[in-house]
């Protein structure tokens, strides 16, 4: 085994004589893992106390993170695949590291130059295969299976991620080395998985439910829950490309160190322990930080796509409209060029749209450089095929001058705000598995859901168009309503933070700013429906179902947001307050909704209404309907030059996109219809 010496790049390359035709890949086999410093042993020789060594010796590496000697020599082959549905190999997900190529392997009896962490990782891959039984198994690897040094394969290859990971019989995700947390939480993970799944069959059978804690929590506590924070913290959950490896292969592995479990599992688990219960959350140590949450959501997503009751409903639904609603999750993940944005996630849209995306691959300097070209082709795309749900997604912060029209989001950057305005008021409540059961109730709501979506998303006006020669988004609706008064924040705040920190200065700042946003939005409310705010001690339930986004709010929703609120109000006038600390789940909910809509605009409109907007609205600014949307859209008028014009002859409205908007007793296509303003419009959205 030897590192990188200065006359390497002359060496012959271990891809000779597989020049890769089209639709063909390349996949490689483990032949061989000797060591160093004992005896040189063929794999297929080795014994089981020789893997008891390795083992040991991988874990103590592992554990102390010490980057020894490349001491162990690795021996590869790759062969030449068709790509084809029948093609049996598993393919990996991992992260490559910052560390260049710099670890010498064999590769078709030719040194090959990899990463320390492809290095490592192939050494687990083998025990992996060893423990399982499946030795001399085909395996691909990116940095393996392509040839780094060609860029025309490079580029060749890439329409090809789809196919690679959809057909492969498997994915193996690289969570890398083993911790004594992980540790604990991999040894307790099948009996608190189980644990949770009798819990919710509880739940099911007795919705009033007994203390959630009542079923066990592991005997190691402190160690599982860090250890599950451990591996939500992995670089994997913010990397882009992992989000679709992880997506379309029919099986998944979580492979850390020496330990692996069923990733359709661990989904199911963060699921169960988070959305459906708070028993991860109430754990001792499962703190709730920036990285955790961004993974959490991304499981979240990811569950949606793999759970078997889903696939059938993808199949038959416009898969535009689901990846839509996922980009303002995937902008925390990184990629290497901004380009990637687009290409990491095409493979997730249906075969035919897909592909016709991914003949339009430019990775040449001028393409990467003017990436927000691909950007506006990706977002026509989704458009064309009833992305709307792409009008959903906040706008970005910290950015200067864009050269994206104001209809299509920026794929990349913060958040200007947490919560997305869209469906929430149109989700059919199943009282038996809605956590959120007490906070919102509606007879017969499967059949009124889809009453209402019908009414609103199968409009028989719906009217959405762009073209190849300019970067305009012609919609069909009319306006309803100009704002008039708006409350929003006057500084940005970071709206990620999940907890407070009250030793924290900056922390308390913070925390104050939201507490008075919200102190002003209902004083603005207040003002709107009873003429005054001061000594008026009354909350409009409008306000409430604005908070909830929400019509269907409950009794109990109305008390325990009264509850919250006289918290919030002592801790904003307190000299040391202390942030929000509920005593039951229905407490700690509403305060959620709460800290979701930090960064929002709240607002009234001339014609007596209240509501929450995306930031960047002003008194002036329309309230509009597009035929086919689910939310209600901000608009602002614009004066056309003489090539705007629309060719058409139509009556049409020049207009800028300023975000989606929930207004109570809005959100119904007859509510909407009752109140219009005006004639239909043909808007031009630049």
């Amino acid at each position: 085994m030897a590192t990188a010496s200065p006359d390497m790049k002359f060496l012959e390359s271990p891809y000779q004589g597989q020049a890769l035709a089209n639709n063909e890949i390349r996949l490689l086999t483990i032949t061989s893992i000797t060591t160093n410093y004992k005896s040189k042993t063929s794999r297929t020789s080795k014994s089981p106390e020789w893997w008891a060594s390795a083992v040991s010796k991988m874990k103590e590496r592992g554990r102390k993170f010490i980057r020894r000697p490349y001491d162990i020599s690795i021996e590869l082959q790759t062969h030449r695949h068709e790509l084809t549905e029948d093609l049996d190999f598993d393919a990996i997900s991992y992260v490559w590291g910052a560390a260049p190529a710099s670890v010498m392997v064999t590769c078709n009896g030719r040194p090959l130059l990899i990463t320390p962490a492809a290095y490592y990782m192939l050494q687990y891959l083998d025990l992996y295969q060893y423990k399982t039984k499946t030795e001399q198994r085909k395996i691909w690897i990116d940095a393996i299976c392509i040839n780094q040094d060609d860029k025309e394969e490079k580029a060749s290859q890439i329409p090809l991620m789809r196919g690679v990971y959809f057909w492969s019989t498997s994915v193996i995700i690289w969570m890398g080395y083993s911790t004594d947390e992980t540790s604990v939480f991999f040894a307790e993970f099948q009996e608190v998985r189980k644990k949770l799944e009798e819990w919710n069959a509880q739940f099911v059978a007795d919705p009033e439910r007994p203390d959630l804690l009542e079923a066990g929590l592991p005997r190691d506590e402190l160690g599982f829950s860090e250890g599950l924070s451990q591996l939500l913290r992995n670089e994997w959950f913010r990397r882009l490309w992992t989000y679709q490896e992880s997506i379309l292969p029919p099986k998944a592995t979580l492979l850390c160190g020496t330990s692996w479990a069923d990733f359709d599992e661990f989904l199911n688990l963060l699921r169960d322990g988070r959305s459906r219960t708070p028993y991860l959350i109430r754990m001792r140590g499962m703190a709730e930080d920036v990285e955790v949450n961004i993974a959490t959501r991304a499981c979240d997503s990811i569950n949606f796509y793999r759970n078997p009751t889903t696939q059938q409903r993808r199949a038959n639904t416009l898969t535009p409209t689901h990846v839509a609603r996922d980009l303002s999750d995937l902008r925390y993940r990184r990629v290497k060029e901004p380009v990637d944005r687009v290409w990491a996630v095409t493979g997730l849209l249906h075969p035919d749209l897909g592909d016709s995306m991914t003949c339009e691959v430019d990775y040449s300097e001028q393409g990467r450089v003017e990436y927000w070209k691909t950007w506006i082709m990706f977002a026509k795309a989704l458009m064309d095929n009833g992305g709307m749900d792409l009008l959903n997604i906040p706008p970005t912060l910290d950015l200067g001058p864009s050269p994206l029209p104001s209809w299509c989001p920026n794929l990349s950057g913060r958040l200007s705000c947490r919560r997305r305005i869209e469906r929430s008021w149109n989700i059919e409540i199943k009282k038996d598995l809605d956590v959120s059961h007490w906070a919102v109730f509606e007879e017969n709501s499967k059949e009124k859901c889809a009453a209402r979506t019908e009414a609103t998303e199968c409009h028989d006006k719906r009217f959405i168009s762009t073209s190849k020669h300019d970067s305009l988004l012609r919609i069909r609706g009319f306006v309803l309503d100009i704002i008039e008064e708006v409350v929003e924040h006057g500084e940005v705040l970071d709206i990620e933070r999940a907890r407070y920190d009250k030793g924290s200065e900056e922390h308390m700042a913070l925390y104050r700013l939201a507490v008075g946003h919200h102190m002003e939005a209902l004083d603005l409310a207040r003002r709107v429906y009873y003429g005054k705010s001061k000594d008026v001690t009354d909350i409009p339930d409008d306000f409430i179902i604005a908070l909830f986004l929400d019509d269907r709010i409950t009794d109990e929703a109305r008390d325990v947001y009264r509850e919250v609120l006289a918290e919030l109000s002592s801790w904003h006038s307190a000299p040391d307050p202390e942030p929000v600390k509920g005593g039951t789940h229905e407490h700690a909910q509403c305060v959620g909704l709460v800290e979701g809509m930090r960064g929002h605009t709240f607002f009234s409109t001339k014609g007596g209404r209240i509501g929450y907007a995306h930031p960047g609205c002003k008194p002036g600014d329309q309230v509009a309907t597009f035929y086919g949307g689910e939310p209600l859209y901000i608009i602002r008028q614009l004066n056309p030059t003489k090539e705007d014009i629309d060719s058409t002859g139509q009556a049409s409205d020049h207009v800028q996109y300023m975000g989606a908007a929930f207004i109570p007793h809005l959100m119904e296509q007859h509510q909407r219809d009752a109140a219009r303003m005006g004639p239909d419009a043909m808007f031009m959205i630049h």
